[in-house]
């Protein structure tokens, strides 16, 4: 029995917007560390204070989260979306009119809300919407997230830091601007209301644990190459450099995954990916192939959050609720996983983050190749 309305379609209109989302949740998401400084300095805190943002935004992300997969059973996709973003802009326009540290705060707790929300709802409705090129699809609109992150610090350089209310204020009214696109949404997400067997529970939490694991190595890898690098002999600036081209080779990967065949089963895309940024990332351990190395695996691990949503959904057609749960278990892994690389890596020593990187994959690597031979197991 499916607890659900009409079945999701997205226009055209529709795609551009959720696009244009996914642009700006980029830019978001990467403007808080190049901003730290400044708001030391404009609201008279402490770096590690100001380094509070980062919280109240992840906070309000896994309320959004967890607010969005109720409100996501119970309202139209327009509706759900339309709401997100309002949160989102408003939170925006208060960080950007915000006269004091604590109202900054609260702003981008609210921002964070939205930025949830929209994070769970556009990446459901895109993985159970109609046609045969919802991997593709998915992925090049992940890829624009991509984009946005780079282009975060860009603009926080040229104009964030002398003009913060701009910024946010531009987001605010970029938030406004893509509503009337939202319209041309249509359908709610399917949910299967009858008791999911041990099997299919099983199936989920394999998949959780890839995706929380996931998540980990990319943030572990985007946040500790600079120093390896730094450490084999680069200079700070390259190693930096370097960086931002593991997080370009990320979104440029996902744009890419959309020329993907649809006929490509998505096990194969997402644990190939597992394997190359394994190997890839164990190869980093020779300094002069380190830098390659790094970005190959960011080229290779690009397409596997997305790609891995779209499976998912096949194996549990109609039900939404089984997606819904990725989201959740990625912010934990996001918050643990990267904490526990850097106490491996406290304690053996910086030389060997390649080698706990690798691990990581291995073990994202592990958990889909699992997730695969239970569900042919299930099948046959």
């Amino acid at each position: 029995m499916i607890a659900a309305g009409d079945r999701i379609h997205l226009t055209r209109a529709a795609l551009v917007a959720i696009a244009g989302v996914f642009f700006l949740m980029g830019i978001l998401a990467s403007a808080y560390g190049p901003l730290l400084e400044h708001l030391s300095r404009s609201f008279g805190v402490t770096l590690s204070v100001a380094g509070g943002v980062l919280t109240a935004h992840y906070f309000g992300g896994v309320v959004g989260v967890l607010v969005g997969m109720r409100a996501l059973k119970l309202w139209s996709t327009r509706t759900f979306v339309v709401a997100a973003l309002t949160c989102l802009g408003f939170g925006c326009a208060v960080v950007a009119v915000a006269p004091s540290w604590s109202v900054f705060l609260a702003g981008v707790l609210v921002l964070g809300v939205g930025y949830g929300a929209l994070d769970i709802g556009c990446n459901q409705l895109v993985a159970h919407s109609e046609g045969t090129h919802r991997t593709a699809v998915l992925n090049a609109l992940n890829g624009t997230f991509g984009v946005g992150a780079v282009a975060g610090p860009i603009l926080v350089s040229t104009v964030g830091r002398t003009h913060l209310g701009l910024l946010y204020g531009g987001a605010a009214a970029f938030a406004i601007v893509v509503m009337p696109l939202v319209a041309q949404m249509s359908g709610r997400l399917p949910f299967i209301a009858e008791r999911s067997s041990s099997r299919s529970i099983g199936l989920l939490a394999i998949f959780m644990v890839a995706f929380a694991l996931y998540v980990g190595l990319e943030a572990g890898t985007g946040g500790w190459m600079t120093s390896h690098l730094e450490s084999v002999g680069r200079q700070s600036l390259a190693a930096a450099t370097f960086t931002s081209g593991f997080w370009l080779a990320l979104a440029a990967g996902r744009l890419l995954a959309a020329l993907v065949p649809a006929t490509m089963p998505e096990r194969v895309i997402v644990i190939s990916g597992s394997a190359v940024a394994a190997v890839a990332l164990l190869a980093a351990l020779i300094p002069a192939v380190a830098p390659a190395a790094y970005i190959l695996a960011g080229l290779a691990i690009a397409p596997i959050f997305p790609t891995g949503i779209v499976w998912l959904a096949k194996l549990r057609p109609g039900d939404a609720r089984a997606t819904s749960w990725l989201f959740p278990a990625s912010m934990l892994g996001g918050a643990v996983i990267p904490g526990g690389i850097s106490a491996v890596i406290g304690r053996f020593g910086i030389a060997l983050t390649p080698v706990v990187l690798s691990i990581v994959a291995l073990g994202c690597l592990a958990s889909f190749w699992l997730a695969a031979s239970r569900n042919r197991s299930t099948a046959g």
